[in-house]
C-alpha cells in the first residue's frame, strides 16, 4: 500500500459502514461510507488517497493538496506545544511536529509545507524545515520548459521557488521583473540545470522563439496608453521593469521585431503604435 499517495485499489468487502479496499498484495484500507458510491460493488476498482488514522489505513476520494514528496500552501487549524495541525484538503489534518517547524506555526496562518514519511514512526508528516536549493539527480526538466511555481521566500540571491509542487529552484534577483509575494503562484521557465543539480528558474521565456509573447505585451500596453509608451532602447532596465515587467534584453528584441514589421515607431524617448487609420 502506497501511504500518502493516490492509487487505484479494488473493493474487497462491503458493509454498512463503508468499503474495504485492497491492493495487489492483499493489504487493505477502509473507505468510509460517506466517500463510497451507493452502486459500488465488490471487485470494482476505485482511485483513492490512502492515509493513516489511529494506526489504521484509511482511504478517501478527496484530493490532498500535496502527496508524499510534494509541497503545498496549507492553513494551520490548530497549534499545540507538540506541533500543529494543517488543513491539507482531506478529512484528516496533517501534523507538523514542533521540531519540524522553521518558526512557530500559528493558527489561521498559511505556510508552505512539505509532506514526507517519518523514518522512525512511519507516519505521514509535514515540515516547514525543508532544505533550500538541494542537489538533484536525474531531473525531469528541459531547458526552457514551462513549469508551475510556488514562491517560497526571498533569499540573498533572489527568490526560492517550488517547481511543480516537488522541486526547489531559484530565481535570481536579476531575473525578477515583477513584484513577487511569498506563497503566491506563478508560471515560470527552466533557465538552467546546473552540474551540481541545482535549478535556475526564470519568470519569462528566453530566446527569439518566445519573442511573440513580449511583442503582444508591448502592443497591449500601447493600446491601453493611447498608442504611446515613454520607453525606448535608451531606457534603463529599471524603467522597463517598472513599466512592462520584462528585461531590457527582451524589450529590445521585441521592439526591434515590431519596428521591422512596421507596427511601431521608435522615437528618442518613446515608442508609438502605428495604426492603419
Amino acid at each position: 500500500m502506497n501511504i500518502g499517495l493516490t492509487q487505484t485499489l479494488k473493493i474487497a468487502e462491503k458493509n454498512y459502514s463503508g468499503l474495504f479496499l485492497e491492493d495487489e498484495e492483499g493489504e487493505r484500507a477502509f473507505l468510509p461510507k460517506i466517500f463510497a458510491s451507493e452502486d459500488a460493488e465488490v471487485g470494482d476498482e476505485m482511485e483513492v488517497f490512502v492515509y493513516q488514522d489511529d494506526d489504521k489505513l484509511k482511504a478517501t476520494t478527496e484530493k490532498a493538496n500535496a502527496e508524499v514528496g510534494e509541497f503545498a500552501v496549507m492553513t494551520c487549524v490548530q497549534s499545540l506545544p507538540a506541533g500543529a495541525f494543517m488543513n491539507w484538503g482531506i478529512i484528516k489534518d496533517l501534523f507538523v511536529p514542533y521540531k519540524q517547524q522553521r518558526a512557530k506555526i500559528l493558527e489561521g496562518k498559511r505556510y508552505l509545507v512539505q509532506v514526507y514519511i517519518d523514518d522512525i514512526l512511519g507516519l505521514i508528516t509535514g515540515s516547514t524545515r525543508y532544505k533550500k536549493n538541494p542537489h538533484y539527480d536525474n531531473l525531469p526538466f528541459q531547458r526552457g520548459e514551462k513549469v508551475n511555481l510556488i514562491i517560497a521566500g526571498e533569499s540573498e540571491l533572489g527568490w526560492n521557488v517550488i517547481i511543480n509542487k516537488e522541486y526547489i529552484g531559484l530565481i535570481y534577483t536579476s531575473d525578477v521583473y515583477k513584484r513577487l509575494f511569498p506563497l503566491s503562484e506563478e508560471v515560470g521557465y527552466i533557465k538552467m540545470i546546473r552540474e551540481d543539480g541545482k535549478i535556475d528558474v526564470s519568470l519569462q521565456p528566453e530566446g527569439y522563439e518566445n519573442i511573440d509573447e513580449f511583442q503582444k505585451m508591448i502592443i497591449d500596453k500601447l493600446e491601453l496608453n493611447y498608442g504611446l509608451i515613454y520607453l525606448s532602447d535608451k531606457s534603463t532596465p529599471e524603467e522597463i521593469k517598472d513599466e512592462l515587467q520584462m528585461s531590457k534584453k527582451n524589450f529590445k528584441k521585441a521592439i526591434g521585431g515590431l519596428y521591422r514589421d512596421k507596427k511601431i515607431e521608435i522615437l528618442e524617448d518613446k515608442i508609438r503604435l502605428i495604426t492603419n487609420e
